[in-house]
């Protein structure tokens, strides 16, 4: 894969013409003219670049491309498919640092996150290439009779896509979809629709046409098409007010949410030095400005740990690269609107109030950026722990025996990821067996994930999974063939 360069790369400040959107494989404009311009979340200035979006008006247009691009596909072979998805990795691969930046300059993610994030999409195309080349039909004998057990495309797909991977989440319902014989309809974040343009055009040069990729600003357009009888699959990431949300109004369709959390990780040991793995928590909560849906936000440390442990986080904490997003050594850059920043401000005011005191942080490296914030002696009824902060901002409190912990970290209506450092195997097994969430992180952060396995959350947090392990189950569905034998 491709190293990280040493030098931050240049930032374009040239605005092209406005891109037209993409409806089945093919470039449209806007009926009334409607563009979407971008900015660059570290000024909130600069237009890093525009876009066409799609309106009411074009509903109709993006269901019949949504069909038409089904029929025109879903008979395809997998091994057709492998190589869609072999060649869309190479295409990748090969404009690999132009997204990276495209990303940066979209969302704000410092430049060598993005990067990261390029790579992981490159190896969760090739994934999928591997696992849509091995889809075969099972054969039975029963009662005498022959079956013939196989896995249908489940039609044409409506994906919606948040801003903080508009690369990795964007290929995470695009490549199962090819994978599977789906069509698919992207509906970007306005916030990041340049980066889901790219790699929708790279898909179509790869030879998937049965694609749209659709900027859209208005709500009410978006839940027509999700109670559009043109689409037989929602899958959306995104808050899980929305989410859940667009459950209540898609009907009968298969529906996969990839919602939020209020990550815990349960400090029961030190398994590294704590040095080192305090950098590794501080990095799993403020990375990114702590916009990602497994940012660590409620530290829970043995109170016997706790004199020891918070210094060290602290220290960590101080030494995390707060700045321009575009600087290799960045790890911490703006927030993505000045709403967010006040609004992680306000919360921080209330809890306060409220009785918890700031251990470190607490205010802003400039208007869009907050430096990361430690807070103590709040309690999980406080919004700051209750609900998804999305910001660099973290929770520490204390427990004093095992299953204390556990209780704590379920206490919330959110069920995502969790991390836990314990080198005891039965608190180990008691960890996976009761902690009340999708997925369970053993002496790492819980913001670790691996493009790979399933992932997705329980309770307030979704439906479904994602991941290439089992995620072209969620684009198919099972058709049995029974027949007496001759």
């Amino acid at each position: 894969m491709s190293v990280h360069p040493k030098s931050a790369p240049e930032k374009s400040t040239a605005v092209t013409a406005a891109q037209p959107f993409l409806l089945h494989g093919s470039e449209r404009f806007g009926i009334t003219g409607k563009i979407l311009q971008i900015y660059y979340p570290a000024d909130q200035s600069t237009v890093v670049g525009q876009c066409h979006c799609a309106e009411a008006l074009h509903i109709e247009l993006i269901e019949r491309a949504a069909e038409q691009g089904f029929q025109a596909f879903r008979k395809t072979t997998p091994a057709k498919r492998a190589a869609i998805l072999s060649r869309l990795a190479d295409l990748l691969e090969a404009h690999q640092e132009t997204v990276a930046v495209l990303i940066t300059q979209e969302c704000g993610k410092p430049i060598r996150l993005s990067r990261n994030e390029v790579e992981r999409a490159i190896a969760l195309c090739r994934d999928y290439a591997y696992e849509a080349a091995r889809m075969e039909s099972r054969l039975l004998s029963v009662d005498g009779r022959e079956a013939r057990i196989a896995r249908f495309p489940v039609g044409p797909v409506l994906a919606i896509t948040p801003f903080n991977f508009p690369i990795n989440l964007v290929m995470h319902k695009l490549a199962p979809a090819i994978a599977a014989g789906c069509s698919i309809t992207i509906k970007p974040s306005p916030k990041t629709p340049l980066t889901a343009l790219f790699l929708g055009r790279l898909a179509v040069e790869a030879g998937y046409e049965a694609i749209s990729v659709i900027p859209l600003t208005e709500n009410a357009v978006t839940e027509a098409l999700v109670r559009s009888n043109a689409f037989n699959k929602i899958s959306f990431t995104g808050s899980a007010a929305v989410g859940w949300h667009l459950r209540t109004i898609a009907g009968t369709k298969s529906v996969t949410l990839e919602l939020g959390g209020t990550a815990p990780l349960i400090v029961e040991e030190f398994t590294e030095p704590l040095e080192q793995m305090a950098q590794r928590i501080a990095f799993g909560a403020f990375a990114f400005a702590g916009q990602i849906c497994i940012s660590v936000q409620r530290i829970l440390v043995n109170e016997r740990l706790k004199e020891e442990f918070l210094p060290a986080f602290v220290a960590a904490s101080r030494a995390m690269k707060v700045g321009d997003p575009m600087k290799v050594e960045t790890e911490v850059g703006p927030m993505i609107s000045i709403e967010d920043v006040q609004r992680t401000r306000t919360l921080i005011k209330d809890s306060l109030k409220a009785g918890a005191n700031v251990v470190y942080g607490g205010n802003t490296f400039n208007a869009l950026t907050m430096n990361p914030t430690i807070l103590d002696r709040t309690t999980p009824e406080m919004a700051i722990n209750a609900e998804e902060v999305f910001a660099p901002l973290v929770t520490v409190a204390t427990y004093q025996h095992f299953d204390e912990a556990i209780f704590l970290a379920n206490q919330s209506r959110f069920g995502l990821q969790a991390g836990v450092y314990t080198s005891q195997a039965q608190q180990i097994e008691q960890a996976y067996q009761d902690l009340n969430m999708g997925g369970v992180v053993i002496n790492d952060i819980p913001t670790y994930r691996a493009d790979i396995l399933p992932y997705g959350g329980i309770k307030a947090s979704g439906l479904g999974r994602e991941g290439v392990l089992g995620g072209i189950d969620e684009y198919t569905q099972v058709k049995t063939l029974i027949q007496k034998a001759t």
